[in-house]
């Protein structure tokens, strides 16, 4: 009877793991390409409301690569290249919370600014993402090209 047990345990982890990367393979492939900014706000905490910052944010666009590269060039023509990967994250309720970490380097090679942020929608046209600051959430909508 033990052994019955182990191998229906064994199975249920196996088909879970499974399941999971098979999750975050799908969502990388939506990711891949071009994405242009839509909206920027932040939302400081302790505000009630947040702050409309998408002219920061103006004409930006990002490009993620299959094999974990992006390339990053602002409105104003600055250019960063770096890596990214997405990990999911179980919650209490036993969702899957799916996270995007990404740094971007300067032409000189030093780190110039780092995202670990919460996919909040990733579809084949349309990528939120929620960034935490110091100071509050950077949220930021993109579309794709």
């Amino acid at each position: 009877m033990k052994f019955l047990y182990v191998i229906i345990l064994s199975t249920i982890f196996l088909a879970s793991g499974c399941g999971i990367d098979s999750k975050l393979d799908r969502r990388e492939d939506r990711l891949l390409g071009t994405w242009e900014i839509e909206k920027a706000t932040f939302d400081e905490d302790g505000a009630l409301f947040n702050n409309n910052v998408t002219n920061d944010f103006r004409g930006d666009r990002i490009t993620f690569f299959r094999n974990g590269q992006l390339e990053y060039l602002t409105g104003d023509g600055r250019f960063f290249v770096g890596t990214w990967f997405i990990d999911a994250l179980r919650d209490l309720d036993d969702d899957l919370e799916f996270t995007l970490d990404a740094d971007f380097f300067d032409p000189g090679g030093f780190l110039a600014f780092r995202w670990l942020g919460t996919i909040d929608r990733l579809t084949n046209n349309n990528f939120n993402i929620n960034i935490s600051e110091v100071d509050g959430t950077l949220r930021l909508k993109w579309d794709k090209l």
